[in-house]
């Protein structure tokens, strides 16, 4: 049986267009924190599922194994076979994958741990009721349980927080709203498990939990900025650069050089220049031409094929860059810059 959860990872491989290894794409899916895998989720639009499949190695092979067996996955070449190109195109797929939020997934995460413990012990207090907590998450219990000794009105605000929720739903629509709901645990009801969600939505279980890692991703996305639900996410970013290049990116902006950040931080060169490609990857603004010769960036572009994102054949091509600056150029390209 086909599910739409298989054609959300067949659709991952598809993008990878064959340019990178088995290797790669299982360090996406697993969320590793590394430059040359968000460099990967970032050049190949496999952010929506950065984090969101988080598999062993065995698992993984597995996967892999079952794909290339049903006749969907050439292995050798890391590429879809024809049936593998028809499983992963239907427009259901490129929704769901679209919508998975991996970029955002700790941003995400906590704030679920953090509502649905508010909700589970507001509601088991209410009707005085012991209960075991739905989150087993020390940071999330000690987070409800400093927000629960504010004196505030919390029915009133209980009551707005129930209707956010309700009109961001209405907004998702199913079967994206159906999976979010029955995962909540209140007084009498106890959250569903993804197996009974999948009964209910008349899909296997994998494809009920990606509904829920996207229902959920879409919600905080619809909740307007002045939302009280929007509380729930204090002191969480959900930026995408990493801590480390953040450091860095605070030396640059005080106006240090690239030696400068290099010998403060006690880094390697390569570490600064994979903090420098971050700095180009997620920033708005960014000083190319400090890096790159103007015409070494227009050759960069002309020499890229519409659909590689491959550095090799430009590094052997023009000889007289790194594969850094190729880097570097790649980002700003596919930010939608264009030099030519």
């Amino acid at each position: 049986m086909v599910h739409l959860a298989d054609g959300v990872l067949l659709l991952a491989i598809k993008r990878l267009n064959g340019e990178r290894s088995e290797r790669s794409l299982f360090h996406v899916l697993n969320g590793k924190r590394s430059a040359t895998t968000l460099q990967d989720a970032f050049f190949y639009d496999l952010e929506p599922v950065f984090g969101q499949f988080p598999q062993t190695t065995y698992m993984y092979e597995t996967t892999l194994k079952t794909l290339e067996k049903r006749g969907w996955l050439d292995r050798k070449r890391f590429q879809l076979t024809e049936a593998g190109e028809l499983i992963s195109s239907p427009e259901a797929v490129e929704d769901l994958f679209n919508r998975l939020g991996g970029q955002r997934r700790d941003y995400n995460a906590t704030t679920w741990k953090r509502l649905s413990l508010f909700v589970q012990t507001f509601m088991s207090r209410e009707h005085a009721r012991t209960f075991y907590p739905v989150q087993a998450d020390r940071s999330a219990e000690q987070w409800v349980k400093q927000l629960l000794r504010l004196d505030r009105e919390w029915k009133p605000l209980m009551q707005t927080f129930h209707q956010e929720i309700e009109q961001a739903l209405e907004r998702i629509g199913d079967p994206y709203a159906t999976a979010v709901v029955y995962r909540f645990t209140g007084a009498f009801e106890t959250g569903l498990t993804y197996e009974q969600i999948a009964g209910l939505l008349d899909v296997d279980a994998e494809t009920a939990r990606l509904y829920f890692l996207a229902g959920w991703n879409e919600l905080l996305i619809q909740l307007p900025e002045d939302a009280k639900l929007r509380g729930f996410t204090y002191g969480l970013s959900s930026d995408q650069m990493t801590f480390s290049a953040h450091e860095s990116y605070e030396l640059f902006l005080k106006g240090y050089s690239f030696q400068q950040v290099q010998a403060t931080r006690r880094l390697r060169t390569s570490t600064i220049e994979d903090h420098v490609v971050e700095l180009a990857m997620y920033l708005d603004v960014f000083p190319l031409e400090q890096f790159v010769a103007m015409e070494d960036v227009v050759t960069i572009e002309k020499l890229r094929q519409p659909t590689s994102w491959a550095l090799k054949p430009i590094f052997e091509e023009m000889g007289s860059v790194s594969y850094f600056q190729i880097r570097l150029v790649f980002a700003r390209l596919k930010r939608g810059e264009t030099f030519v």
